[in-house]
C-alpha cells in the first residue's frame, strides 16, 4: 500500500508535517509500517481542499489533525488488514 501526503505550501500551513507524523505514528501502532509506503509529495493540485492525502492512487481531501485518525482507521487500517 502507498500513501502521499501532499507536502506543497498550502498543504503544508494546513498541517501536512504534523499529518504524516500521526500517519507515521497510527501505521507503527498498529503493526502496519512494514506494510505500508508512507511518503510524502509535491504539490497535487486541489490546493482549495488540502490536506490531500492518497491511498494507493485515490485521493482524499481536507484530512486535518481533528480528522486523521478517523480517516486511518476507515481508508488505511481496513485495507492493511486486507493485505
Amino acid at each position: 500500500m502507498e500513501i502521499k501526503v501532499c507536502m506543497g505550501s498550502a498543504c503544508h500551513i494546513k498541517g501536512s508535517p504534523n499529518i504524516a507524523r500521526k500517519l507515521q505514528a497510527l501505521l507503527k501502532e498498529n503493526g502496519l509500517d512494514e506494510k505500508v509506503d508512507l511518503r510524502g509529495s509535491f504539490c497535487m493540485g486541489p490546493c482549495n481542499r488540502g490536506v490531500v492525502v492518497t491511498v494507493n492512487g485515490k485521493a482524499f481531501y481536507h484530512i486535518s489533525e481533528d480528522n486523521v485518525e478517523e480517516f486511518f482507521y476507515k481508508e488505511i487500517f481496513k485495507r492493511g488488514e486486507e493485505n
